[in-house]
């Protein structure tokens, strides 16, 4: 066996650089959800329209985002949204105040930095995005052109319901949302409602996909 290779060895059977090192499942939508993105890429490179990822955290899906459009040489501007700094205030206070729900990650979600994404981005050899600083229920979506295809991971009710409403206007014929973290009866649940009264009150058909991701299309 070759030193390189015996290192190897010898490291993966290390108890302690086990836990870090073993190999896990590092993205926080489902399989079915990262499908789904894929196929709603690819439906669409033809009539232009960017993509969005609105929720970044530190860019694991990003990245998947990014590299597959590398892969399929899809050159569209991808908008990374999110506010860096968690939770609005206005969000939180109306899941606990409305909606009866409290716990202690709705104070998370504050470890993003949106220069050290940028750089990670770079250094990986991504060119087509964009990064957007600032609260998504309260940006205007005239201002990104035609959007072909969302990822909206924010999680509560009241900025999942506004989001939805102001880019569907905006969204391409054919055009993809995926909504993450669609499954009832837990603190994040609010992005089931605002999905199904979206889609209620649009008339569009119920899709869950992935066990949590709701889906709208619009043809």
């Amino acid at each position: 066996m070759r030193p390189i290779e015996a290192f190897k060895y010898l490291v993966y059977r290390t108890p302690i650089i086990q836990k870090i090192a073993f190999p896990s499942y590092k993205y926080k939508v489902s399989p079915g959800e990262l499908a789904f993105i894929c196929n709603a890429i690819d439906k669409t490179r033809s009539i232009g329209g960017c993509v969005m990822e609105i929720g970044v955290a530190k860019g694991d899906t990003s990245t998947f985002i990014l590299e597959h459009m590398k892969s399929v040489a899809d050159s569209r501007i991808v908008h990374l949204i999110d506010t860096f700094a968690g939770f609005t205030s206005d969000s939180v206070k109306h899941e606990e105040d409305s909606r009866g729900k409290s716990h202690p990650q709705f104070d998370g979600f504050r470890y993003g930095n949106p220069n050290i994404l940028s750089k990670a981005l770079s250094r990986n050899g991504y060119k087509n995005f964009n990064i957007v600083v600032g609260d998504a229920a309260a940006l205007d979506y005239s201002r990104f052109g035609p959007i072909s295809v969302v990822l909206l991971d924010i999680d509560l009710y009241k900025p999942t319901k506004e989001i939805l409403s102001r880019i569907w206007p905006h969204l391409t014929s054919p055009g993809f949302i995926c909504i993450d973290d669609c499954y009832p009866n837990t603190h994040w649940d609010g992005s089931l409602q605002a999905y199904e009264e979206f889609i209620e009150e649009n008339g569009l058909p119920r899709s869950i996909i992935g066990g949590e991701g709701g889906t709208i299309s619009k043809s």
